[in-house]
């Protein structure tokens, strides 16, 4: 499976208590994975900001159901917090062992970039994916 997405994206905000969360569809892992990563993207920057000067690769072993999009987004975290790199596009490539990935943008400049919110970790609590008409529809809340 293979997916190129690039913000925006359609995907639902959620409210819980004290974090913050998002609903989001894909055709298949794929895509559900490249579009979570922009929602994610849309909750932390503004995508559209972003200017595709280089690209970073992500890899993770492939896990089974939500953990994968746990790990996924926890992971896109650490490249915003520790690598400072924002992305734009996304490409996916889910195979029967591995996600590969590659992020199209830039590292943080505080002239042109704007933190939109500091998210700490995706969490478990409340985590579903689940099988709709389009494909699949996650919902996952984030630590604030």
């Amino acid at each position: 499976m293979m997916a190129r997405c690039e913000a925006p994206v359609d995907y639902e905000l959620t409210e819980h208590t004290a974090d913050l969360g998002i609903a989001v569809k894909g055709r298949d892992w794929a895509d559900l994975l490249a579009r979570s990563a922009l929602a994610l993207a849309d909750l932390e920057y503004d995508p559209a900001r972003v200017e595709k000067r280089m690209s970073r690769e992500v890899q993770l072993e492939l896990v089974e159901g939500e953990t994968l999009l746990v790990r996924w987004l926890n992971e896109l975290i650490g490249w915003r917090e520790v690598e400072d790199f924002l992305w734009r596009e996304v490409e996916v490539e889910v195979s029967r062992t591995r996600v590969r990935a590659r992020l199209h943008g830039e590292p943080f400049d505080a002239s042109r970039h704007r933190v939109r919110s500091g998210l700490k970790a995706a969490t478990y609590h409340q985590l579903r994916v689940e099988a709709v008409a389009e494909g699949l529809m996650a919902r996952v809340l984030f630590d604030v």
